[in-house]
């Protein structure tokens, strides 16, 4: 557990995802449910399964739950306020041109022209890049071994709701 959140510190949250989903399991067989490290490692599970996306243009934070239309439609509860008030978030749909995934939300590369080789390979959001002269981009990192980072534009990532099986 105490590497799953120096992972997730770090922004390391696929590997993070990835790590609690084994460690679960494993915790509620050995403590059992109630046991304070079970409890600890389904919160970290779960906080790592949300995604957060950024709503342009006015950047309000929303939780993504699913595309809807074919993929062109992300529907998504929020904005997210601090501090939270759940009972004020409703749930919305906004066309994929509006939304940017948050920094740490695992995404999948989609219609990349120059850099097709990217296309359906999972990374991160690390960092975004503001409005320069070729607008917002995404700083990617892949998971895949000895991929380079990537500035990617937000129309051209998908939000990965699952992460797929890693490859070893």
């Amino acid at each position: 557990m105490q590497y799953a959140n120096l992972l997730s510190m770090f922004g390391r949250h696929i590997e993070t995802e990835r790590l609690a989903a084994k460690l679960a399991p494993a915790s509620r067989r050995v403590h059992g449910p109630d046991h304070t490290i079970t409890i600890d490692t389904n919160e970290l599970l779960n906080k790592c399964k949300k995604r957060c996306i950024v709503v342009l243009p006015e950047n309000k934070l929303f939780h993504a739950l699913r595309y809807e239309s074919g993929g062109t439609v992300c529907v998504a509860n929020g904005p997210i306020m601090y501090p939270r008030n759940k009972n004020n978030e409703r749930t919305y749909k906004f066309e994929n041109h509006l939304v940017m995934p948050a920094i740490s939300c695992p995404v999948i590369c989609n219609g990349l022209v120059s850099a097709s080789h990217l296309n359906g390979e999972l990374g991160e959001v690390r960092n975004i890049q503001e409005k320069n002269e070729h607008g917002i981009r995404c700083v990617v990192c892949f998971e895949k071994k000895g991929a380079k980072s990537a500035l990617v534009k937000p129309e051209n990532l998908r939000i990965a709701f699952e992460l797929p099986d890693e490859v070893v």
